[in-house]
């Protein structure tokens, strides 16, 4: 499913080199005076004190880091940037570094005041406990936030005229489908390597006062979710779909609305409502399953998106992708899927069919995924297990693409005794 980005790879070499002339400025205001929330160091050694963090120290799964976050939405965001604060700032610095070389700084402001609205207060805080505890200005953990959602942005030639197309696969498979009966569910996320966010992967188990606990598998100082789960056995994905009539900013960005959904919704049922209600920016494939639902029908669905529709398509349901009819994804029972390479998902689906499982998926993973592929979730909703593969940091032709590496296994349950 097509998504773009607006960086050229063949700049970005270059880009690399001069990011360290664009300043992106620390914050010259004591924590005091910026939050509403601490007055002292011990009411930051407080909010830290219920939060930890975990590393694996294995530089062949990227050193990827857990960061047990939990209390209020600022608490949790605060915990994010004063733990993890090295690799945030670091990360952080990077990417908005780069973006600043295609948008200029008031342009990145009014972007985010269109989304704001929309934006739900839960997030808001977080940003703001985040950019709190890394010490970075709030305008620059949000100017982070709204690269995902101008990347699908149709009308983005205002910003810049240069992109480059990446595509992503997700796919569930249950039943007969696979060896043990269970759900499965894989997502890759094919993007741009040179950003280097795979440098600083985290997952942020989310433990909050109010709402689900959920699992984010993302980057370091970025709270939305492309990749997660919640405790009531949900597992969530995305995909880009092109530059419809009718894209537009102002609206609830979809790595917040998964943030909201991971956090409020229950059943897909629930999501499905949640989805179809929400003021939709860009085009976008939602993929979400549930492993709890009673029949097939309603243990997956993927949501075709856009600001004017809803198009749901379950299990052995045959899909045609609208911007090219060629590529087709024929039904396959107890399977919903789309993605990158049609022809090579569907063989790897048919030739492991009543065999699925992690092994398997990973085995997909590598003829699906392209040279961007920068990270790979499979998830075991029943039991809350986890799977995650990273880029490799050394290598950037295919064989250092996410599939090609080791793969972090990460039980979500053990969060929740």
């Amino acid at each position: 499913m097509k998504r773009f980005l607006p960086f050229l790879p063949v700049l970005l070499a270059a880009l690399c080199l001069t990011a360290a002339c664009t300043h992106v400025p620390d914050n010259a205001l004591p924590l005091d005076q910026r939050s509403m929330v601490i007055d002292s160091p011990a009411d930051a050694e407080r909010i830290l004190s219920k939060a930890r963090m975990t590393e694996t120290d294995d530089p062949s799964v990227n050193h990827i880091k857990v960061l047990y976050l939990s209390g209020t939405p600022y608490e949790m965001g605060f915990q994010h940037g004063r733990l993890n604060y090295a690799d945030v700032r670091a990360n952080v610095k990077h990417i908005v570094g780069l973006a600043k070389h295609y948008a200029h700084e008031d342009i990145m402001d009014e972007v985010y005041d269109l989304m704001a609205p929309h934006i739900p207060i839960e997030e808001k805080e977080e940003m703001r406990g985040l950019a709190h505890g890394a010490n970075l200005p709030l305008r620059v953990i949000h100017w982070l936030h709204c690269i995902p959602e101008v990347s699908e942005f149709g009308p983005k030639e205002r910003l810049s005229k240069k992109f480059k197309s990446t595509f992503c696969s997700n796919m569930v498979a249950f039943g007969k489908a696979t060896a043990d009966g269970s759900l499965y569910q894989m997502r890759v996320l094919d993007w741009i390597r040179q950003l280097g966010a795979h440098k600083y992967p985290v997952i942020l188990v989310h433990q909050p006062d109010q709402g689900n606990t959920s699992a984010t598998f993302s980057f370091a100082g970025f709270i939305g979710c492309v990749s997660g789960i919640n405790e009531k056995h949900m597992a969530f994905g995305e995909m880009g779909y092109g530059d419809p009539e009718g894209e537009r900013l102002d609206g609830i960005p979809f790595v917040f609305l998964f943030r909201k959904l991971m956090r409020e919704a229950n059943t897909l049922a629930e999501a499905t409502d949640m989805i179809q209600t929400a003021r939709r920016t860009c085009s976008y494939v939602y993929m979400i399953s549930d492993t709890k639902a009673a029949t097939d029908a309603d243990k997956a669905s993927l949501f075709v998106t856009d600001p004017s529709r809803v198009l749901l398509f379950k299990e052995n349901m045959r899909l045609v992708d609208e911007r090219n009819p060629e590529d087709v994804y024929p039904a396959i029972d107890d399977v919903v899927y789309g993605g990158a390479r049609p022809e090579a998902l569907y063989d790897k689906l048919t030739e492991h069919y009543g065999r699925i499982n992690m092994e398997r998926l990973t085995d997909t993973a590598k003829a699906v995924s392209l040279k961007g592929n920068m990270q790979n979730v499979i998830f075991k909703p029943k039991t809350l297990e986890t799977w995650v593969s990273h880029a490799a940091t050394s290598k950037k032709d295919k064989e250092g693409r996410a599939c090609n590496q080791e793969w972090f296994y990460f039980n979500f349950g053990s969060a929740l005794d």
